[in-house]
């Protein structure tokens, strides 16, 4: 019996999963990685009572740490953070279901197979808080891509 992700799913310091992340990478467990990585994106989110609001920081924290492992050092989403401190979750997830091309988000965590991490499918899954234009929007571009 594979125990791997029960000890993941258990973990609730993001520096603990970080490290179990760092080890999996070393020792080219990339099942591991990647159960380690959905978790810490989930522990990120659980500040929140609000579900999308929880989702979206778990979104958020998975483009961060895309970013983070494309660049080679830390980085965050500054120009999102920026948005988000301008507007609510639902108007940054609005917006970007509604742009004509996908973000850069989008994209990163569409190649890593990650589509459940992504704004659009947030829309969607919460179809009952946006119009229909924009969960139409959404659905579009995930099955576009």
């Amino acid at each position: 019996m594979n125990t791997v992700p029960t000890f993941i799913e258990r973990l609730e310091n993001t520096n603990e999963l970080r490290k179990v992340m760092a080890n999996a990478k070393a020792q080219k467990r990339e099942d591991v990685y990647w159960i380690a990585f959905r978790r810490l994106c989930a522990l990120e989110g659980m500040n929140y009572e609000d579900p999308l609001h929880r989702d979206f920081h778990a979104v958020l924290t998975a483009y961060e740490e895309l970013l983070t492992e494309k660049n080679g050092r830390n980085t965050k989403a500054s120009r999102t953070r920026q948005k988000l401190a301008r507007n609510s979750v639902e108007k940054c997830l609005e917006d970007w279901a509604l742009s004509v091309s996908p973000t850069q988000g989008f994209s990163l965590l569409m190649q890593k197979g990650m589509s459940e991490l992504t704004a659009e499918h947030l829309v969607v899954k919460y179809a009952d808080r946006f119009t229909e234009n924009v969960v139409m929007a959404a659905k579009a571009r995930l099955q576009a891509a």
